[in-house]
């Protein structure tokens, strides 16, 4: 009888350490707010832009979000700091020149980090090399 009470005794222990150790997800309520995912979303764009056009060798073009919607907003902690991976899409209005402008639906994906003081922002941006997944990180606010 003592024996089966020590067992229960142990499992119950093993599963409050499980829980009490599992990670935890940082709150929606701190998620980005929308003029930081426009920072965001025109930083990623202007810095894909800039690689394209010197390739290209051509003139950058003036763009204009217009539209943001989110469809998903997932929290996780990564490098031991909240951050929120949001997937959605966004009209941008491009301007080639005066008369000539451009409206487009594009989708987006980013991953935007809170800092550890609460106030600034930044933007991960993923790339990928052989075996492993590498992050570059840009403050954007």
């Amino acid at each position: 009888m003592l024996g089966k009470q020590i067992k229960w005794t142990i499992y119950i222990l093993i599963v409050i350490l499980c829980v009490s150790c599992s990670v935890e997800k940082p709150p929606l309520e701190f998620a980005p707010s929308p003029s930081i995912i426009e920072k965001a979303l025109t930083f990623k764009l202007e810095y894909e832009q800039e690689s394209l056009s010197r390739q290209l060798t051509q003139k950058k073009l003036n763009f204009t979000i217009t539209e943001i919607n989110i469809t998903k907003i997932e929290p996780i902690i990564l490098f031991n700091l909240p951050t929120y991976h949001l997937e959605g899409n966004y009209k941008i209005k491009l301007s080639k020149n005066t008369r000539q402008n451009t409206s487009v639906t594009n989708t987006f994906n980013l991953d935007l980090q809170r800092q550890s003081t609460g106030k600034t922002w930044r933007i991960l941006l993923q790339s990928k090399e052989k075996n492993s997944v590498k992050y570059s990180s840009y403050l954007i606010y």
